[in-house]
């Protein structure tokens, strides 16, 4: 889906403030009543949930133009995931009234967020039958697939943000050694190709047929 800040760019004329948050920095905590909505006007952050034993699960990237928090401001209930940048990025804040009043005001908008909360679910179904069902190596093979679709890059061209082998184990529920292990594999059946800094992928349908029949 496109951003939604490429597409709306005239329903947010102004924003609360706009800061620039480091990588690695929390913009806010799972389970907290967040105040206020972010835009991401640059960079990208990962939304991740906590288990009962505090380990983190990513459940989504979100690069740049899309708006994240939004979810206590309509159900008037804590924020079911927590955010945290992967890069330095900046993030605009939208309080309540404007996020709201921009909905109001833009009926494209108020359709497209409807379709982007119809496309979360989707995912996270899909999510789950892909932990329950996929092997790691499966799973390795849909992140990779699912990461070239994210930064919208062609076979063969490197990824232009690193996701460190412990974010993608978390993504997928594993361990980083079985990311590794995967990985490794892939290099040698010349799927992918990569070093410390980057990876590509070579192969696009032989990483796809690994993640639907593993």
């Amino acid at each position: 889906m496109e951003s939604v800040m490429n597409n709306s760019s005239q329903a947010f004329t102004s924003f609360d403030k706009c800061s620039m948050f480091q990588t690695g920095e929390i913009v806010y905590n799972a389970n907290s009543k967040a105040k206020t909505a972010y835009l991401v006007k640059k960079g990208m952050v990962k939304l991740y949930s906590v288990g009962a034993k505090g380990n983190k699960q990513i459940v989504r990237m979100v690069r740049e133009g899309e708006i994240v928090g939004y979810y206590s401001q309509f159900t008037n209930e804590p924020e079911i995931t927590g955010c945290e940048c992967m890069v330095n990025s900046i993030l605009c804040e939208l309080s309540d009234n404007s996020l709201q009043n921009a909905f109001k005001t833009d009926s494209n908008l108020a359709f497209m967020m409807l379709q982007k909360a119809c496309t979360e679910i989707k995912e996270a179904c899909t999510s789950i039958i892909d932990m329950s069902q996929k092997t790691v190596r499966g799973r390795a093979a849909n992140i990779l697939v699912k990461q070239m679709e994210l930064f919208e890059v062609e076979e063969g061209h490197d990824f232009p943000i690193r996701i460190s082998r412990t974010d993608m184990a978390n993504w997928i529920g594993t361990s980083k050694e079985s990311v590794s292990r995967s990985l490794n594999d892939f290099l040698r059946e010349k799927l992918i190709d990569m070093n410390k800094e980057t990876i590509k992928i070579l192969n696009l349908r032989g990483l796809k047929r690994v993640s639907i029949i593993s």
